[in-house]
């Protein structure tokens, strides 16, 4: 038990044929993200992110907007989903989950509708994970995009020239071992 009122998987939380409502979907998922963002202030990230993964099971519940839905509740899912899968990247990257960091980032970009601000983040996220895998030449794309969506943004700057002076130092360093390789002396 993580001490939340809600089940683990949404279909333990309804009984029998009970259709979910978007508005339920939409306060319970927020009232996880919250709980994740609690554990995250507290250095919890293990905790952090098992909140931030059952939000989203919740919000897998609710694929798309139904006829008689109120017309902001959809865009308040999908905009709760790209936090939460943002979040859930900034955590991931922090305990050095990376290959899970750049799922979670690829998944808040997916979402329909997503923002340039939200854009700027999960490029960003998902960099940070490309070099936590040492692939500072995929990573260098993503900063682009960020830096496209967020221009001047400090953090990606920063982060952008890092990845410049490594690939740079990685291109030298593998000039000389092809050169090396060549020497038959």
């Amino acid at each position: 038990m993580t001490g939340d009122p809600y089940e683990d998987y949404p279909e333990d939380q309804k009984s029998g044929d009970d259709e979910w409502k978007g508005e339920e979907i939409l306060k319970i998922a927020t009232d996880l993200k919250d709980m994740g963002n609690a554990a995250f202030k507290k250095q919890d990230f293990k905790l952090g992110i098992k909140k931030y993964e059952k939000a989203l099971r919740y919000l897998h519940e609710y694929p798309a907007p139904l006829d008689n839905d109120p017309a902001d509740l959809f865009p308040k899912l999908s905009a709760l989903k790209i936090s939460v899968y943002s979040n859930c990247a900034l955590l991931q990257n922090k305990i050095n989950q990376f290959p899970e960091a750049l799922e979670s980032a690829t998944k808040a970009l997916e979402v329909e509708g997503i923002s340039d601000k939200d854009k700027a983040k999960a490029y960003f996220r998902r960099a940070q994970a490309r070099i936590g895998k040492r692939n500072d030449e995929e990573a260098l794309k993503d900063l682009n995009e960020a830096i496209k969506y967020a221009p001047g943004d400090a953090a990606i700057v920063k982060e952008l020239e890092g990845a410049k002076k490594r690939a740079a130092a990685r291109k030298e360093k593998e000039k000389k071992v092809y050169k090396n390789a060549f020497n038959f002396d």
